[in-house]
């Protein structure tokens, strides 16, 4: 199985799911002709759309890899594939793993750190400027949400600290 036909059907899912929570959305008397699920639902059926796309895109592809390649090529592509995706799963991880650490350590923190985990995952070996990168790159973040949109974020535990 290929990274784009099981990202396809992963996709495919979650636009479902998407779209089932956007159709929830209730209405209230002061919707337009579109209501509020409106966007969000053209959003879960484009995502729907492209999914279908992209998995016909994977099995045309190895429709073509099997006719054309030989024994050895296919091996490599597949392992070539197999690489990239538990490269793949591995930023999942770290997706998931901020999530279940944000409201524990607050949102500048898991930022900081899920900047600094991604970056040495993409680059391999610790930088000098990792850390720096990731501080500056969570204060900026915080202040384009917190200050800037007004967006609530999580502060974790420190507030109990001061």
């Amino acid at each position: 199985m290929t990274r784009d036909l099981v990202a396809g059907f992963f996709l495919l899912i979650f636009s479902v799911i998407y779209y089932l929570a956007a159709a929830a959305i209730p209405a209230s008397q002061l919707s337009d002709t579109v209501g509020p699920g409106g966007m969000p639902e053209s959003y879960g059926i484009a995502l729907g759309f492209l999914s279908i796309l992209l998995i016909a895109q994977a099995f045309m592809a190895r429709r073509r890899a099997v006719a054309t390649a030989d024994g050895q090529a296919a091996r490599e592509a597949a392992q070539k594939e197999l690489h990239s995706a538990l490269r793949g799963a591995g930023m999942l991880g770290f997706g998931i793993a901020y999530l279940v650490l944000l409201p524990l350590i607050g949102y500048v923190v898991a930022l900081a750190l899920l900047i600094i985990a991604t970056a040495w995952y993409q680059e391999g070996s610790r930088r000098p400027w990792l850390i720096p990168t990731a501080i500056v790159g969570a204060g900026i973040f915080w202040l384009i949400f917190v200050e800037v949109l007004q967006i609530d974020q999580p502060a974790g535990f420190w507030p109990v600290l001061l």
